[in-house]
Formats: C-alpha cells, sequence, structure tokens
C-alpha cells in the first residue's frame, strides 16, 4: 500500500480548513462551508472521526466523510455514523482505496454506520461485508413543467450547442400549461419560519414515534444554519475542484407551520427549493390538514415555477394520487437504505420503525 489514510476530528477538521496547505489543493475532500456544518453538528463529539484522506505523497488520491448522527429508541440514544460523500482519483481506482477507507472506518465505528443509494460499485463493497441490511421507502416524482433543456443536455452533454432549441421549445410548451393552469392561492392559517420554536418541536415530538432519528430543536436549526449547499452564480476555486454538490443557482428551504381554526399547531413542512426542483423532507401533520398541506405545495410550484417535485410522505402521496394535481406527469420513486446489522435488535421490536426520506444527508443535498 503506498497510500497513507489520515483521520479528522471535529477540531482537526477545523484546523484544516483554515490551514495554508487547504488553500493550495488539488482535489478538495469536503467546502469550508461544509466543514462548519460538521463542525457545529450538534450530535457530534470533538472524538469523533469524520473525515478520512488518502495522500500518496502528500497529494489526496481518495476521501470519505462521515455525518454523526443517533438513533434514539425508548429513550435510549446510540450514536451512528451516516456515509455521505466518497471518492477516489480516477488514476487510483482499483487500488484498494476505498476499501480501505472503509475498512479503517467501519472499525473506528464498531460497524455502527448507515448509508443510502450507493453507486453499484461502493454498494458491491459495502454488502460484500454481509454487515447491512437493506430497507427500502417509495415515493412520488412529478413534474409540473417542460425542461427537456435540462434532462437531455445532463444526460447526453454532445448536443449542448442545441441548447437554444431546447429552450424554446421548453418556452412554448410552458407558456402553454401556465394558460391552462388554475390559479392558486397560499392557504390561510399558514406560516413560514427560519428556525425551530418551541412551539414547533413540541408538535413535532408528538408525531415521531415511528422515526429511527428523533431530530430535537437544535438539530433542526443546525440544518437550516449550516447548508452544505449555497446559493450562487459562480464557482469559487474549493467548489470548482471539489466532486460533489456546494453551489446551486437557487438554494433555500422552506419551514412552514400550518394552524388550525383554533389557532394551534396542527402541521409542519420543511420544503427545499434547489435550482427548478422542490423536495418534501419533514412532513408532520394532523390528518385534518392533509389538503391544506397539499394545497400550499402546488401554491409554492406555481409561484416559483419549478419543473420537478419529489416526496416520500405516504398521506400526502395518497392525496396527490387520488385529487385533482397540477403535474404533466407522474412516476414512483423507492430509495434503499443501508444500516448495520448491529441495529436490527430495534426494527425487531418495533416494526414500525422507519427511514425519512430528509434522515441522514439526504436534506442537505
Amino acid at each position: 500500500m503506498t497510500f497513507q489514510i489520515k483521520t479528522y476530528t471535529p477540531p482537526q477538521l477545523l484546523e484544516f480548513i483554515n490551514s495554508e496547505e487547504f488553500k493550495h489543493l488539488d482535489n478538495y475532500p469536503i467546502t469550508r462551508h461544509r466543514a462548519l456544518s460538521h463542525i457545529n453538528n450538534p450530535r457530534s463529539s470533538d472524538t469523533d472521526k469524520i473525515l478520512y484522506i488518502a495522500f500518496e505523497q502528500n497529494k489526496i488520491v481518495g476521501y470519505r466523510l462521515i455525518m454523526v448522527d443517533s438513533i434514539t429508541i425508548d429513550n435510549q440514544t446510540e450514536k451512528v455514523g451516516w456515509y455521505s460523500c466518497v471518492w477516489v482519483h480516477p488514476q487510483k481506482r482499483g487500488a484498494s482505496i476505498a476499501k480501505k477507507l472503509v475498512e479503517i472506518s467501519l472499525k473506528d465505528w464498531g460497524n455502527n454506520i448507515i448509508f443510502q443509494g450507493p453507486v453499484t460499485a461502493s454498494k458491491n463493497l459495502y454488502t460484500s461485508t454481509n454487515l447491512f441490511n437493506e430497507v427500502f421507502i417509495t415515493g412520488l416524482r412529478a413534474y409540473s413543467r417542460f425542461d427537456s433543456n435540462e434532462v437531455i443536455t445532463s444526460k447526453k452533454p454532445s448536443l449542448k450547442p442545441f441548447s437554444f432549441l431546447f429552450k424554446i421549445a421548453d418556452g412554448f410548451m410552458n407558456l402553454f400549461i401556465d394558460s391552462f393552469s388554475t390559479s392558486t392561492s397560499c392557504p390561510a392559517n399558514v406560516e413560514v419560519v427560519n428556525e425551530i420554536d418551541d412551539e414547533t418541536i413540541h408538535f413535532i415530538e408528538q408525531h415521531q414515534n415511528t422515526n429511527l432519528f428523533k431530530r430535537s430543536k437544535a438539530e433542526f436549526n443546525w440544518i437550516f444554519n449550516y447548508p452544505w449547499v449555497l446559493a450562487s452564480n459562480t464557482l469559487d476555486h474549493v467548489s470548482a475542484n471539489y466532486h460533489f454538490s456546494s453551489i446551486a443557482k437557487d438554494f433555500r428551504y422552506l419551514n412552514i407551520k400550518f394552524y388550525n381554526d383554533n389557532k394551534e399547531i396542527a402541521g409542519f413542512v420543511t420544503l427545499q427549493i434547489r435550482d427548478k426542483h422542490l423536495s418534501v423532507f419533514n412532513a408532520y401533520s394532523d390528518e385534518s390538514q392533509t389538503s391544506t398541506i397539499i394545497n400550499y405545495i402546488y401554491h409554492i410550484i406555481k409561484k416559483n415555477k419549478t419543473s420537478s417535485f419529489s416526496i416520500y410522505n405516504r398521506n400526502l402521496i395518497d392525496y396527490i394520487l387520488n385529487n385533482p394535481n397540477p403535474f404533466i406527469f407522474k412516476k414512483s420513486l423507492k430509495r434503499g437504505f443501508y444500516y448495520s446489522k448491529n441495529f436490527e435488535h430495534y426494527f425487531k421490536k418495533n416494526p414500525q420503525l422507519s427511514f425519512e426520506a430528509g434522515d441522514g444527508d439526504m436534506i442537505f443535498t
């Protein structure tokens, strides 16, 4: 083995991103704003190993990032690590760097690792260990506007010179959609908030019985205040040499509180807008608020002219599918989660336990 692996705890990561070495890297294992998010994670400690970098002759040839989280069941809390991004230099693939990063991190974390939907090559690496079980959640992807330019040019970069033709076609089709779509208004008794307050977290806690990762007020506000993706039209030096998403033209969260006629909180939803896509992550509500929440989502889709939409909340999906909606096309989604067999007993004891769309690092990207 010609490479060496160095690990970083949150304090060591802070020192690293403030060093002269960090300023002049050829390949960045993390952006500064993403590092600050991990450093300020309320569920991490100063001794958690969260970044693994493989060096060869002082050059970064691979890395693995871990997000600290915890499972809370029956008032018992157990720390876990979410596998986040992993990268190996193209010229070094096949040199067992990724395998070594997995072996060392599993040892450090006592196999208490969870991850979501890896690419095929990584999936084979993980499943070969026989340390993980897989579960799935199902969702819905829906399209409210035409965006063939983005879809076609992303899949066929060679067609980018014809981008203007796709944009023209999209424009005509969306003009047709806009002329026939019904107007939507913002429902009453709705409040958009920047942070989670005591009233909201009390309501959320009443609806988290089947959640594995019961986020508190501190965790929710950490997510909203320390994003991994920043809204910008330009790439800085770090983002340009980072192999994962860190910049989007439009990236924001919408945290919405829904009140009943008695002015009591009856629902809370977190929406994420990333460019032309709208995602639903946290969704906690009384059944009486389902139609109000969906109507608000339709209002946001029309107001922001988002092209696509994804959701994994079963109650909200059922309402969409069984009632008139603004979508021109819909398809099912399936998302796999892998969890350490160390956690099997939780699922055996309570079969209702489930993963949510926003668990782990999904809500950040």
